[in-house]
């Protein structure tokens, strides 16, 4: 490709209008030899312009030969008018001064020479489209994306009617090509003035195009069908946006050397996409693989590479895998200043990450140190770089408060708030998050207490918008600025409303596929994208009121408009719960209020919220007597760290007793004791790796030896725990009979004769459910590897023997498959067991979810793979009392950061089941019996679930069975309320 030519690509790829086109004059031709002088100026001009010397492409001897053929074309009249070179060369200078940056320069040229260009576009298309290109580009870079958009537009339609009237055989590859280029930019900068449905159907026009023109298999339509993808998942549409970008990985797997940029990109572009539709375990995979790729065939000195690594860090982020995602940001940060220079703003935004991680991590004075540098480098460079500044105060500010550097932290305040103010259509979250930064370090805590709840409802509106339920970093970041706030100022209101949006995006993530089951109804589908565009007009109406407030001007009109957008939006949340209460629990998005929280609780109980933010654990007591809300003293590193040593520690034999007493003394300092009172039952909100915290086997106090007179927590509270905060009695109508018949599904057939290890019950491995899934389905060769579990069958026969043969059945081998399950009318039992492995997956990759594994199917059957997954739980209609899921880590999920008792808990409880027992590791068949009947048999004399199974697990310890009193045997069981 030329070198002019390659420029014009360049342009058409980034361009994001064109005054009308006159009809060429009648009999005007573009190689009249009476102009032949002309035409060897332009070749002059071109012949220096393709040069590959580029400084001799770019130099004045270049510029000069443009300038001495518009003086000629200019003199040389055509029917009264200008000779058309005369627009060429003004084209091809413009585009000289966009690529030197002299964009206004550019704008005044490209619009002089279309003027020129006009009459004869006809017979000067290339030149025309050009023309355009840069006009629309430079419109763009100076801030006038409108009225790119609009040229855009014009000249797709301008091509779409070159098109239509050129016969077929005359349509070239190149022409093919230029479409596609002109429909491709249409459709970036539609999408930036987020008009995402027109942007999918200009970037269909642009892929078909280069289908036409390169073909289905070349290096060049892979990219167009990955960026296809991309649009499609910006509209929302993922199930179409995965189906072509696994296209291009398919395509250019079978056809493209993996040598070839499209290669890596197309694998990258998958990744991106899963990661963004919650699949992240599988999204690593091919975002590792594509820099593996691009290390190994592009090297890493370039832009391609270091943007590879800062796409894999900031899948990692959400994941709170910190520690790897911080080397990779550091990476990226050295590549970006090496190719791009010290002052880099690619290298600063890196650094920023890689600081944020460093903070999470609890390394606040090096993150400091990083955010600063950063912010340096920003604020060396132009303003266009300054919006960089975003990702870093919001980090940087509450670090420098914690750590005590309040005059720094107030300077850095104001300067975040007067940059956010200069932003072009600044969100709403940015303004409220930099109001409340900036009242954090004055004394006027009646604006903290107003700007951090208007921060607060601004994240969880925005928190309600995401399908995925997912929370950026940013917002995290500021949940937990708001808790820090609330534990400053005891204000107990202010950290349940933070609380609510961390717990309810754990549920919605956990719960994403039961969502999109029940929005399969038409009629609710359409109700929540009506809820969908209030709350976009309800972000507008927030960043009008926070620009108001800001400049003391037009706060009451702001103010006045906001509350009814916000009324507006209410009133269809309010109607949406009434008429799909289901859709709204499975969302997390349930909003509890203070009061109503406390006057929920009974009499004898009491409420504790353990959560992790972003660089912090929270602590919320609730009971009758008062509030008390704290940051743990230890940071959420360490935290974590305590958890994920006190889980891998447990064994028959003993634990980490040290971690347990560290956890116990940071959780339940003496402030949060004396908030709980004298309760003697306790609902338990934990997210995160709290959610695999078996908060029962916490000694209160230091012990040199376990025995039955160990003081667990257990002997203190009867323990509830729940996934969110609602408190209101479970008032549904028991269809089940009243004779407690059981039912108990376990012990299923292998998947397969492959060969492989028993192992006992009490093993401890952590199964991830998205090793278990392929493209949509069970993979019988990974199920295959799952150990036996020999005890399973034990444990059914021993509850079984307790009801008696004619309250029984079993399902088990062959039987315990999904179609032996449906045959039952589950409605006829009051308790059902099941004893199998349980695949618990908090970010459910792929169409991957929480799932029992039953036996596989005996012939091929669409309708069963041998999985009981979560949403087809939520689809059955179970009238059980109980539900006990003694399988392994039913649970929690694949590792601390899942969303624990979410999945498969969750779907039970949407089918209707009453009260859950899950186990939180496999369980001895001989306790899992014991605890269960017991539980059972406590409850029916009347006892509280809690204080049922509480009394159960005392039994236990004071039973004389081996090794009872070791937390390991009666510790894992959970009662699971809403």
């Amino acid at each position: 490709m030329s070198l002019s030519a390659y420029r014009s690509a360049v342009l058409l790829a980034l361009l994001l209008a064109t005054p009308e086109v006159i009809a060429a004059p009648v009999a005007f031709s573009a190689t009249d030899p009476r102009h032949a002088w002309l035409h060897r100026l332009e070749t002059q001009a071109f012949d220096l312009y393709n040069s590959d010397d580029y400084a001799l492409s770019m130099s004045q001897k270049t510029r000069d030969a443009w300038l001495r053929l518009h003086a000629a074309a200019v003199r040389t009249k055509v029917n009264g008018k200008a000779h058309p070179l005369a627009g060429v060369a003004l084209v091809n200078l413009a585009a000289m001064d966009q690529i030197d940056g002299k964009n206004p320069d550019a704008l005044t040229r490209s619009n002089e020479g279309l003027a020129l260009l006009a009459p004869f576009a006809d017979a000067y298309p290339i030149a025309w489209m050009q023309g355009l290109s840069v006009k629309a580009y430079v419109q763009i870079a100076l801030g006038d994306v409108p009225g790119g958009a609009d040229t855009l537009a014009q000249a797709s339609h301008y091509m779409d009617g070159y098109i239509a009237r050129t016969p077929a055989d005359k349509l070239d590859k190149d022409t093919q090509m230029l479409r596609s280029n002109i429909a491709f930019s249409h459709a970036q900068a539609l999408t930036r003035l987020g008009r995402n449905s027109e942007a999918v159907e200009a970037q269909k026009a642009s892929m078909e195009a280069r289908i036409a023109a390169a073909g289905p298999d070349s290096a060049d339509t892979i990219g167009s069908y990955y960026g296809y993808a991309q649009m499609l998942q910006r509209a929302d549409r993922d199930a179409e946006a995965e189906v072509y970008a696994r296209l291009a990985v398919d395509k250019a797997t079978d056809h493209v050397d993996r040598k070839h940029p499209s290669y890596a990109r197309a694998l990258e572009a998958l990744g991106l996409l899963l990661s963004r539709t919650g699949r992240r375990a599988e999204s690593l995979d091919y975002l590792q693989r594509a820099i593996a790729i691009k290390r190994e065939t592009v090297g890493t000195d370039s832009l391609y590479f270091q943007f590879g690594l800062q796409n894999l860090g900031s899948v990692l982020l959400p994941l709170e895998r910190y520690a790897d995602a911080e080397p990779l940001f550091l990476e990226a940060e050295r590549g970006f200043r090496k190719i791009e220079g010290e002052g880099s703003p690619q290298s600063a935004r890196a650094l920023a990450f890689a600081a944020s991680a460093e903070l999470a991590e609890g390394q606040r004075e090096q993150g400091i140190d990083r955010l600063e540098i950063a912010l340096a480098r920003v604020h060396a460079g132009s303003d266009k770089d300054r919006e960089i500044g975003q990702r870093v105060y919001p980090y940087l500010i509450p670090a420098l408060i914690a750590a005590g550097r309040t005059d720094r932290a107030r300077t850095a305040a104001t300067a975040f708030a007067a940059e956010t103010q200069q932003l072009d259509n600044a969100p709403a979250f940015p303004l409220a998050q930099a109001a409340m930064l900036a009242s954090w370090t004055t004394p006027d805590h009646k604006a903290l207490s107003d700007n951090a709840r208007r921060l607060a409802g601004v994240v969880r509106d925005g928190a309600t918008m995401n399908d995925n339920g997912e929370l950026t970093e940013d917002q995290r970041a500021a949940l937990d600025s708001l808790l820090a706030v609330a534990a400053e100022t005891q204000d107990s209101a202010l950290a349940l409303d933070a609380m609510a949006v961390l717990a309810g995006s754990r549920i919605a993530q956990a719960n994403r596929l039961v969502a999109q089951r029940l929005v399969a109804d038409p009629v609710l589908a359409s109700r929540v994208r009506a809820l969908q565009d209030k709350g976009k007009a309800l972000e507008a109406a927030d960043r009008d009121l926070l620009k108001a407030l800001a400049v003391d001007s037009g706060v009451a009109e702001a103010r006045a408009a906001r509350a009814a957008v916000a009324a507006d939006v209410e009133a269809e949340r309010a109607a949406i719960a009434r008429a799909y209460p289901r859709w709204v629990e499975a969302r997390g998005g349930e909003r509890p209020d203070l009061s109503a929280l406390q006057a929920g609780l009974g009499k004898d109980q009491a409420l504790l919220a353990v959560m992790p933010a972003f660089d912090g654990v929270y602590l919320l007591a609730v009971s009758a007597r008062g509030t008390r809300i704290e940051r743990a003293k230890l940071d959420r590193a360490a935290m974590v760290a305590l958890v994920n040593r006190l889980r891998l520690s447990l064994t028959p034999a003993g634990f980490d007793q040290a971690a347990a007493q560290t956890l116990y003394d940071q959780i339940f300092t003496p402030g949060i004791l004396a908030a709980l009172g004298k309760a003697p039952m306790l609902r338990i909100v934990p997210t995160g790796a709290f959610a695999s915290l078996p908060f029962a086997m916490l000694p209160q106090r230091p012990v040199a030896k376990v025995d039955r007179r160990t003081p667990w927590l257990i002997h203190r509270f009867a323990i509830e725990v729940q996934p969110g905060f609602a408190i209101d009695a479970d008032k549904r109508t028991r269809i089940a009979a009243r004779d407690q018949r059981f039912l108990g599904i376990g012990a299923p057939q292998a998947f397969a004769s492959a060969v492989s290890i028993p192992v006992s019950r009490g093993g401890n491995a952590l199964l991830a459910a998205n090793h278990y899934f392929r493209n949509g389905g069970a993979d019988a060769r990974a199920l295959s590897e799952l150990p036996p579990l020999p005890g399973s069958l034990n444990e059914l026969q021993a509850v079984a023997r307790r009801f008696g043969a004619d309250h029984a059945t079993l399902l088990v081998g062959a039987d315990a498959s999904e179609g032996g399950l449906k045959a039952q009318d589950l409605s006829a039992y009051g308790v059902i067991l099941f004893a199998t492995h349980g695949l618990v997956s908090g970010e459910m990759e792929g169409v991957t979810e929480p799932a029992l594994v039953l036996s596989p199917p005996a012939d091929a059957n669409p309708d069963e793979d041998g999985l009981l997954t979560a949403s087809e739980v939520a689809s059955m209609r179970i009238g059980a009392d109980w539900v006990i899921l003694s399988a392994c880590n039913t649970a929690a999920g694949n590792d601390a950061q899942a969303a624990a008792y979410s999945g498969l808990a969750q779907a039970f409880r949407y089918a209707g089941a009453g009260s859950l027992l899950v186990s939180h590791w496999p369980v001895r068949d001989d306790a899992s019996a014991f605890v269960t009947l017991e539980t059972v048999k406590g409850a029916n004399r009347g006892l509280p679930r809690a204080v049922a199974l509480q009394r159960a697990m005392l039994k236990l310890i004071r039973a004389k069975q081996d090794n009872a009193a070791q937390p390991y045997i009666w510790a894992p069981f959970i009662l699971m309320g809403r």
